[in-house]
């Protein structure tokens, strides 16, 4: 079996049976417990490639983990510690009740990553890389930052778990406070796999499942549902859908003028929609209810012509009155160039007074070059393409060529 498919079940299984051994070895033990799944893990790769998965992959991995955790807890003389089944001679793994107890222990942990003790940007770290099994370097990528401020979050985090019950229970305003945490860790996972930061491929399917299966815990369950959870998990839905149409025959990403919405999973888009009527429609409006209803739009639409701008424009505007974003301005002003005219979108970014890090960005960049080459200002969007293309990750470097390259042979604007 190849090293790839082997990678997907570890990867896929990791953050599972960490969930799994915390609970049954403590959140302070930690770094035990990765250490030992690690080494459980690089034991099924090399006895897989040979002999292949088994049919039950993870609990072959959690009953080799489990010895490795025992064994390292022996050598530093800790035996007192453990309980009465630490007992290796007797020791057996009924699936179906590693099975009936999974979802709980993900969401214990889960929510004891989103300690109130815990900052927010190590919380995330520390959840990307514990319960979803990211490498330092894919999450400083995703959170804009340096891998050494990462391992210090990842490393404050973990610190702070040695003190963490997970056995506790949480009072109501304590669990919807932790609730925010887990859906912003859930979306970043989500958003790495839709548009991935590294690797040889734009999307990375496993992780969007992943993190569409996480939401699905949070909004299902009856203590940390809440119309938060609901969106973000229509939302989700919305973009999953159109995975097919998202990229060509050569794994670029097609844009959104461009997609073959035949394409676009009719199945998929009925599990966002009915995500978004758990939420009633006097709701007060969140971050991820205004993201949902911009991808729905988008997702529902017939024609990338017939998309109601007017009101994903209205929807920005809303997101940018609830939680300020020069983003949400730059994304809400391509709107309203196909509502109102690339000239009242050129406007709008005007009176904006982006930061260094956007104005200097391949997003902006692009945008610029995008409504110039709508006005038929041609050396203004040759030159903003080419600064964007200087800028651009490797994807995006791409695309943005080959529209320069046909907006030259053309003569004319394209898209």
């Amino acid at each position: 079996m190849s090293d790839e498919a082997i990678g997907f079940v570890l990867r896929h299984e990791y953050g599972r049976l960490i969930a799994a051994l915390m609970r049954e070895f403590g959140a302070h033990r930690i770094a035990t417990v990765e250490d030992g799944l690690s080494q459980a893990m690089v034991e099924a790769t090399m006895q897989w490639r040979t002999r292949g998965v088994p049919a039950n992959a993870r609990a072959w991995i959690h009953r080799a983990a489990r010895h490795r955790i025992i064994d390292a807890l022996r050598r530093t003389r800790r035996e007192d510690e453990l309980d009465d089944g630490a007992d290796l001679g007797s020791y057996t793994l009924p699936e179906a009740a590693l099975s009936s107890d999974l979802h709980d222990d993900e969401l214990r942990a889960l929510y004891a990553c989103a300690e109130s003790s815990i900052p927010l940007p190590s919380q995330i770290a520390f959840a990307l890389r514990t319960l979803s099994g990211f490498s330092i370097k894919e999450i400083a990528t995703r959170l804009v930052t340096s891998e050494e401020n990462v391992q210090k979050r990842v490393e404050r985090a973990r610190e702070a778990m040695r003190h963490v019950d997970l056995s506790q229970d949480l009072e109501p305003t304590e669990l919807e406070h932790r609730t925010e945490s887990v859906l912003r860790m859930i979306y970043v996972l989500f958003t790495e796999g839709y548009f991935a930061s590294t690797g040889d491929a734009v999307l990375r399917l496993e992780l969007c499942e992943e993190a569409i299966r996480l939401g699905g815990l949070v909004a299902r369950h009856p203590r940390t549902r809440s119309h938060s959870a609901w969106a973000l998990l229509a939302l989700m839905h919305f973009h999953h859908a159109r995975r097919d149409a998202r990229t060509d025959v050569d794994g670029l990403p097609v844009l959104l003028e461009d997609q073959d919405r035949t394409r676009y999973r009719q199945a998929e888009l009925q599990l966002g929609f009915d995500a978004i009527r758990r939420i009633p429609p006097d709701a007060a409006p969140t971050k991820y209810t205004l993201e949902a209803a911009i991808a729905g739009e988008h997702a529902f639409a017939p024609t990338f012509a017939e998309t109601r701008w007017s009101v994903i424009t209205q929807h920005y505007d809303r997101l940018q009155a609830l939680e300020p974003s020069p983003l949400h301005v730059l994304h809400g002003a391509i709107a309203l160039s196909y509502s109102s005219g690339p000239l009242a979108a050129l406007a709008k970014l005007d009176a904006l007074a982006p930061p260094t890090w956007l104005l200097g960005s391949h997003l902006w960049l692009a945008t610029y070059a995008d409504l110039a080459r709508r006005l038929d200002r041609r050396d203004d969007a040759i030159r903003y393409y080419e600064q964007a293309i200087a800028l651009a990750p490797a994807f995006e470097k791409r695309v943005l060529e080959r529209r320069l390259r046909d907006y030259r042979a053309s003569g004319t604007e394209v898209g």
